[in-house]
């Protein structure tokens, strides 16, 4: 956990309350959070977790109905958007359509008075920084959608904020210039020293590119660390079933053997991990277990399972499988490399091994 010296935003039992149709709405319900300066952090989580709600605080569009917001160890509550050293890219770039590309850039520092050669050198700046040189004059509809969105960010950029907030920006934007815009975003992270605090309900996107991420559910953080973090030592059952393809198994503790702990499926197949996550013997627990950590074998040991169904996808196979003796299903993830091909077919009978190692207990 950083200490509140790295703190470039602080939020301390931060809650947003509003008004709904059935009566009071909790977006954010007591969110305490940390987050570094010089950091890419993103908030992950679906529709209405309360994600959007919490940036729209930082940036003072919306002000908190219970605990405080701190930016730089101050409070910033009350404080107008325009007197906040924040800057936002929102979804729809916002760029001005009868402004050229060096004028959208420009036009906060304009706002600002800055001396016109100060302007003309920041924005040449930045237009370098987002690739962007040799387009100064054109307007926003003579741009791709992602030369859209690197004027966006540049614009943004050229006040220098100390926090850059980004709502959903690559969201407009097609499969494989979504995957060039992220590296990009990472790059300009790194190379500005800027924190970006980025929203998405992509959980690829913030794997990709965050330092650190927060899953969100119901206005709630459920859980803050880094991707690897994330992804290998979910926390909860609703963590590991958003972030990724998850396998989960209901499953009562067993007990322990050579160092191991024993869990035993509904199948009465049993299963070896590390960690009993705190149970006791016999208590019900959910299992979770990634698709390309389990591996298929014709021969025993292993669960008996059966195939239903191959998928292909190209860089990898998926095998969805049905564990005999149970109503419970498991897809395992194999990928294809050159000549590891493997025969199996629908249909077929074979054994699920899963390594000790691989397994993790949830909380509910």
């Amino acid at each position: 956990m950083p200490s509140a010296s790295e703190a470039a935003v602080e939020a301390r039992r931060l809650t947003k309350i509003f008004d709904g149709p059935s009566g009071e709405v909790r977006a954010l319900d007591g969110v305490d959070l940390l987050i570094r300066k010089n950091e890419f952090f993103t908030l992950l989580g679906p529709s209405g977790c309360g994600k959007t709600t919490l940036l729209r605080l930082v940036a003072g569009f919306e002000q908190p109905s219970n605990g405080e917001l701190l930016m730089d160890g101050r409070s910033i509550a009350g404080r107008p958007p325009h007197r906040r050293p924040v800057n936002t890219v929102f979804q729809s770039y916002a760029l001005f359509p009868h402004m050229s590309v060096a004028e959208n850039v420009g036009f906060a520092l304009e706002m600002q008075g800055r001396p016109r050669a100060e302007i003309k050198d920041r924005v040449g700046q930045m237009l370098s920084l987002v690739k962007l040189r040799g387009l100064e004059e054109r307007r926003p509809a003579q741009l791709s959608g992602g030369q859209q969105q690197r004027v966006a960010l540049a614009r943004a950029l050229a006040s220098q904020p100390q926090v850059l907030l980004l709502d959903e920006p690559l969201s407009a934007l097609d499969l494989k210039l979504r995957k060039e815009m992220q590296i990009e975003l990472k790059r300009l992270q790194s190379e500005t020293g800027i924190t970006f605090i980025f929203v998405t309900h992509d959980q690829e996107e913030a794997l990709t590119m965050s330092d650190r991420i927060a899953v969100m559910s119901d206005g709630l953080v459920l859980q803050v660390g880094s991707p690897t973090e994330i992804y290998e030592h979910p926390t909860s059952r609703f963590v590991a079933d958003f972030i990724g393809e998850t396998n989960l198994l209901p499953a009562r503790l067993e007990g322990r053997n050579e160092g191991h702990v024993v869990f035993r499926l509904e199948s009465g197949g049993l299963l070896h991990g590390l960690d009993d996550g705190g149970h006791k013997k016999k208590d019900r627990v959910t299992l979770a277990v990634r698709p390309e950590r389990a591996e298929l074998a014709r021969e025993a040991p292993g669960l008996p399972v059966s195939i239903e169904q191959i998928v292909y996808f190209g860089t990898d196979t998926h095998y969805h499988l049905h564990l005999e003796d149970s109503s419970l299903s498991f897809v395992v993830r194999r990928q294809n490399r050159s000549g590891a091909t493997t025969n199996f077919q629908q249909g077929d009978r074979l054994h699920l091994q899963i390594a000790a190692e691989a397994v993790r207990v949830l909380q509910d």
